[in-house]
């Protein structure tokens, strides 16, 4: 399990679609949370091929970043690594949304430190 760290511009191109009266929208993307809940799941490419599904995704205000949860192949899943999530339903205008594989949780945990070292 790892969190994908969406890539921002991509990200904002699927909202832009929405403007555009020139082409068919990419599928509308929930803020802050993906409301379709834990049933549905992203696609995952890594070089053109199938390596995981990611679902939860969500915005985060704090980070400033799009994240969502992903189920990754093994070999695939080192901290840093380029892949992609088709963002859309099949048959339809889909996006290839370039993300960054990152740990899971994202979000360092401090609650157990020694804080006689900070």
């Amino acid at each position: 399990m790892r969190t994908l760290v969406w890539n921002g511009d991509d990200v904002a191109a699927v909202y832009a679609s929405l403007f555009q009266k020139e082409q068919t929208p990419f599928q509308y993307m929930e803020m802050p949370r993906d409301q379709r809940g834990f049933m549905y799941a992203d696609r995952v490419l890594r070089n053109g091929r199938d390596v995981g599904v990611t679902t939860s995704r969500g915005y985060s205000f704090y980070f400033r970043e799009m994240l969502s949860l992903c189920t990754i192949d093994v070999m695939h899943a080192d901290i840093g690594n380029e892949v992609s999530v088709i963002w859309g339903d099949p048959g339809k205008p889909q996006k290839e949304i370039r993300a960054t594989v990152a740990a899971a949780p994202y979000k360092q945990d401090n609650r157990r430190s020694d804080l006689s070292k900070v």
